[in-house]
């Protein structure tokens, strides 16, 4: 069900401004999609909070409310944070009309507890999230994926998914979940420890460099 947002145009652009807008309670962010003129907006910060929270980051239809009564129909195409404290900076709002094909971004959840998993097995979440071509009264909130039956060694790919009106737009051969022997889960995580390793002295020499 969508959700509302009320807005405003805003004339506050350049880093000080926005700043001060930040300070004054509001988010700054942008509307645009097709036929649609890039406009600059505003909104408050704490109602923003709020609406962030009660749809829990899944992707849901937003009915961005402007002053003159006009309502534009859009979905959160990003959000920009302060890359220490995690704080919202500035929201990208993606705008679409009723009957329109449109593309946006779905999270992918699973439900149920491998029988792979019981006796033994690493349930490995490798897609969180999924790519899909649908109309905007389609857009589902998230995908969830059952994977009570997926043994050890069994695995779900995007072609098993099938959802009514929607396409997703991935490799259909990729690997969403599965369900790894105990043995085979130590490996990956041992490799996954090395990658790492190898990532850290690499930033190291760079910024010796």
């Amino acid at each position: 069900m969508p959700v509302e947002l009320k807005v405003e145009l805003r004339n506050e652009l350049g880093k000080s401004a926005v700043k001060k807008l930040r300070a004054a309670g509001y988010l700054p962010g942008v509307v645009y999609g097709a036929g649609e003129e890039t406009k600059h907006i505003k909104f408050d910060a704490n109602e923003f909070e709020h609406l962030w929270h009660r749809i829990h980051g899944e992707q849901v239809v937003i009915n961005l409310k402007f002053p003159d009564g006009t309502t534009k129909m859009g979905v959160i195409q990003e959000i920009a944070r302060h890359p220490v404290t995690g704080k919202m900076l500035h929201v990208d709002f993606h705008i679409f009309h009723k009957g329109e094909t449109v593309e946006v971004t779905v999270p992918v959840i699973t439900v149920g507890t491998p029988k792979g998993v019981k006796m033994g097995g690493i349930l490995e979440h490798i897609i969180r999230e999924l790519d899909i071509k649908t109309t905007p009264d389609n857009i589902p909130p998230h995908i969830e994926i059952d994977v009570t039956d997926l043994g050890i060694g069994d695995s779900i790919h995007v072609k098993d998914i099938q959802l009514e009106g929607i396409e997703i737009d991935e490799d259909p051969e990729e690997v969403i979940v599965t369900v790894l022997a105990p043995r085979k889960a130590v490996e990956v995580e041992e490799e996954e420890a090395v990658e790492e390793e190898a990532a850290e002295e690499a930033g190291e020499e760079e910024q010796e460099s």
